[in-house]
């Protein structure tokens, strides 16, 4: 488990690091944890930190993962931030046309930048996209 999930109340972000080596198992592990502790957070803000993980995921597994969290009945009206370094992406979430809904994931690499984005999200649940 190359992972931890916390949150944080002020703000209401629930925060998902990864570090190591991370692959299609984890990130579905992490999912489903994530889901479990924070579904009733509503609307649900995620800070996925990717910093420091190794990303070890083939385009068809990042595809899925995609799939999953668009189809997924919370994590599809969740407002993802994912945190990456300024080096490299090591994002989660495709960004080759199969990404999630524009207004629901962003990607970036200051944790303020992130975080700023995350909280100023209004309580009211946004409809969920099929």
């Amino acid at each position: 488990m190359n992972f931890n999930i916390s949150y944080r109340p002020i703000g209401g972000i629930a925060r998902v690091l990864f570090y190591g080596p991370v692959g299609f198992a984890e990130k579905m592990e992490a999912a489903a944890r994530l889901v479990e502790k924070y579904r009733h957070r509503v609307p649900l803000r995620v800070l996925l930190d990717m910093r420091y993980a190794r990303t070890r995921v083939t385009l068809e597994e990042q595809r899925q993962f995609t799939s999953f969290i668009a189809e997924h009945p919370v994590l599809r009206c969740a407002y993802i931030a994912v945190l990456h370094p300024r080096n490299r992406c090591t994002s989660p979430l495709s960004t080759d046309g199969t990404c999630l809904c524009r207004h629901s994931s962003r990607e970036f690499v200051a944790e303020a930048e992130a975080e700023a984005w995350l909280t100023q999200i209004k309580g009211a649940p946004r409809p969920g996209f099929r």
